[in-house]
């Protein structure tokens, strides 16, 4: 799908510099609201999370362009705590953790939570 086309080249980013990761985030939204815009009947169909859901339902990747979106404009202590909700379940460990290692610079906080993530 498109979506791969627009994952690949993230996921295998070495560095993801603060304005790549705002742009990420705009792309991947912007992408994710015109892909559930596909799924709309009429004007009086459910509200964005509504189309997310059935749009979710169709398109394998949607929760993970979705994801890695959001973990774009997120600090490490946000992460973290998506992690805990559950909310990255949609990414392999492997790759958040390549994401984490590309998108932040070396500290304890990205070492504690490299180490969560390959435990």
């Amino acid at each position: 799908t498109v979506f791969v086309l627009f994952l690949e080249p993230v996921m295998k980013a070495f560095e993801i510099s603060d304005p790549a990761s705002r742009f990420v985030h705009y792309l991947f939204l912007e992408a994710v609201k015109s892909s559930a815009e596909l799924f709309r009947i009429d004007d009086s169909s459910e509200g964005a999370e509504g189309l997310f859901k059935v749009a979710a339902t169709h398109a394998v990747e949607f929760e993970k362009i979705k994801a890695v979106g959001q973990f774009m404009l997120m600090r490490l202590d946000d992460i973290q705590r998506s992690l805990e909700e559950g909310k990255f379940s949609c990414i392999k460990a492997k790759e958040l953790s390549h994401l984490v290692a590309a998108a932040f610079d070396e500290s304890e906080k990205r070492r504690s939570l490299l180490n969560s993530l390959n435990a």
